[in-house]
């Protein structure tokens, strides 16, 4: 076998470090604090989303798809980076990124024709997380929001064709949704759709401080 390469402890131990580290996290879309499972607030309020973001990052679930819905401020991000954090801690190649910035990639990438390398990028990464759906963007029944939704819906029904780990959120009631986007995420074979009825933190924490 002396035609194979063997890497040694050392550079074994190097890489896990860098794959567990915040740099690597950052590139791929991580926030700059550390959100975990462990840090997350849990209230009753928040325990059956918690659990649920938990269990979507299991491969052993039973779902594969999830939306998280519900008002700002209530740890929705937070269970992203959550989520990310675990995914690559396992060795997966996960992704996150909010909705805002995938359409903003999109554009940015006109200039040199590479949309459809961008595009591609999203639509095949093993796991996939988007936050804040609509945030940033027009309303779905507003005027000029199509090519955005467009693209979203691109993403998303490539990504559901293909059968691949999916969790998003979204401040917008279900029924703002575009139909494309909610049927998927309400197929109840490989989809779970959790609200987060916890109230805004932030809010609450300015209330105490008063």
């Amino acid at each position: 076998m002396y035609h194979l390469v063997v890497p040694c402890d050392c550079y074994v131990k190097s890489a896990k470090a860098y794959l567990d580290g915040k740099p690597y996290a950052a590139s791929r879309g991580a926030g700059p604090k550390t959100q975990t499972f462990d840090n997350f607030l849990l209230s009753a309020s928040t325990r059956p989303v918690f659990n649920a973001v938990k269990k979507w990052t299991d491969p052993s679930a039973d779902f594969i798809w999830l939306l998280i819905y519900g008002g700002t401020g209530n740890g929705k991000s937070h269970l992203c980076n959550a989520a990310l954090g675990a995914l690559l801690h396992k060795g997966q190649q996960a992704r996150f990124v909010t909705a805002s910035a995938f359409v903003a990639s999109l554009r940015r990438a006109m200039a040199d024709h590479t949309t459809d390398d961008v595009m591609a990028s999203y639509q095949n990464v093993a796991d996939l997380i988007i936050d804040d759906l609509g945030a940033g963007m027009k309303h779905p029944c507003e005027r000029g929001s199509e090519w955005e939704w467009a693209r979203i819906e691109e993403l998303l029904v490539s990504r559901y064709d293909a059968l691949l780990p999916t969790m998003a959120t979204t401040n917008l009631d279900l029924a703002d949704l575009p139909e494309r986007i909610s049927s998927r995420f309400g197929d109840m074979a490989c989809s779970r759709m959790v609200q987060n009825k916890a109230s805004d933190y932030r809010q609450d924490a300015r209330r105490r401080q008063k």
